[in-house]
């Protein structure tokens, strides 16, 4: 019968589905830049553990996160985020499914925010990514790495 063929069929299912997170937040006292400088390599090892990649960008008394990993364990780590009493203003700006990575083999790249504001503010003068919409804000930051990639 055709029930019994399509019971032979394996059905292939994404069981562990990517996704790209981007969220900001304010420092309070400056403790996100301290314990951004002292515990990126914690921060990277974790990652590594969780299969989890992205990019931090930190400075101006911001903190500018993507994350990409499978939705788990993105959850789990932004869950945390948000528990975590030494930055405010936690928003998620951006969330979406993906097929591949784009920080494929960047546990947790750093990148100083005045050096992403220099470019953003050339093209977006009054960036604030409190404001941005969080799609426009999640390609200012791949277009920014992009061209720092390909040395412009």
């Amino acid at each position: 019968s055709f029930l019994n063929y399509l019971r032979q069929i394996p059905i292939i299912m994404e069981i562990n589905m990517l996704v790209r997170l981007l969220y900001v937040s304010r420092e309070i006292n400056n403790e996100i830049a301290n314990l951004a400088e002292t515990s990126l390599d914690r921060f990277r090892e974790s990652n590594t553990q969780n299969d989890i990649t992205g990019v931090l960008c930190e400075g101006e008394g911001l903190f500018l996160q993507v994350l990409e990993g499978e939705r788990s364990n993105v959850n789990k780590l932004y869950a945390s985020i948000l528990r975590d009493t030494r930055h405010k203003d936690i928003e998620l700006l951006y969330f979406e499914e993906i097929k591949e990575r784009f920080f494929d083999g960047w546990t947790m790249e750093y990148i100083h925010i005045k050096f992403l504001y220099q470019a953003i503010k050339q093209k977006h003068p009054d960036f604030d990514p409190y404001v941005y919409p969080g799609k426009l804000s999640i390609k200012i930051v791949m277009d920014y790495l992009k061209a720092e990639d390909a040395g412009q």
